[in-house]
């Protein structure tokens, strides 16, 4: 079994791995450890869920009818 200390590039892709992937116990045991000792990383995480959170309500709106602009009239 691999160390549970990584370094942050490693905790890095495992978070971003963690969103394709059910992690394995040992990886995310790693990930917590690491989240205790590190300053940023923790942050990076919270970036990744909030990303996660944020892209279904962006697609809702993307894919949302849009009025036409101002001025444009919609009857022929």
């Amino acid at each position: 079994m691999k160390s549970p200390f990584r370094t942050c590039r490693e905790v890095t892709a495992l978070v971003l791995g963690g969103e394709d992937r059910p992690l394995r116990w040992s990886e995310r045991l790693a990930i917590r450890f690491h989240m205790r000792i590190c300053a940023t990383c923790p942050v990076f995480a919270r970036q990744v869920q909030l990303m996660r959170q944020a892209l279904p309500r962006w697609r809702a709106y993307s894919d949302a009818p849009q009025p036409p602009p101002p001025g444009v009239s919609t009857t022929n």
